[in-house]
């Protein structure tokens, strides 16, 4: 959990329409501001893991919200909806972003977890099989200028011996030391 502090000149924009990596939650102290939130544009937006680039006003559609908070206001901001504030008198605004969830998702948690996996994995009794040499010419068979050779059986015995590696990674996953 984070919290920041916005202090916004009178008749002014802080930021340019973006998304954030977080949940958050404003709350309007001082001041009276203009928030307008919009949707994720395309299922490749939602729920992202980093925040967005600045987006214009032709990147966006019409507001899911548009409101003006005034104090003890509280909004909510999911992670990934576009949204844009301004002060909206000749009075400066002061609010609060109370934030959670960043970098607090399933890819996150596998992100630390994997390598830890593999590592035990590779310890494990059984282990060898991962601390095997590939396969003479393995070059031959991977990498997308051999990505049309799916119908040779060395390809296929070698994704098919991959997806048993991994598998025994999965097994060995974890969890408790993950978090």
């Amino acid at each position: 959990v984070g919290c920041n502090t916005y202090l916004t000149p009178a008749s002014s924009q802080g930021f340019a329409p973006h998304w954030d990596d977080i949940d958050a939650f404003i709350l309007q102290v001082e001041g009276r501001k203009r928030w307008r939130v919009y949707s994720p544009r395309c299922e490749a937006e939602v729920l992202p893991r980093a925040s967005s680039e600045d987006f214009t006003d032709a990147d966006l559609g019409e507001p899911l919200i548009d409101t003006v908070l005034s104090p003890g206001d509280l909004l909510y901001m999911p992670r990934g909806f576009i949204h844009q504030a301004n002060c909206v008198e000749d009075l400066h605004s002061l609010h609060l972003t109370v934030s959670t969830n960043q970098q607090n998702t399933f890819a996150d948690l596998l992100q630390v977890g994997f390598p830890l996996a593999l590592h035990m994995a590779c310890e494990d009794e059984g282990g060898s099989v991962l601390r095997r040499s590939l396969p003479p010419r393995y070059t031959d068979l991977l990498g997308v200028m051999h990505s049309d050779k799916d119908h040779l059986p060395e390809r296929q015995d070698l994704q098919e011996r991959v997806q048993a590696l991994v598998s025994l990674v999965v097994n060995n996953f974890p969890l408790d030391t993950t978090a």
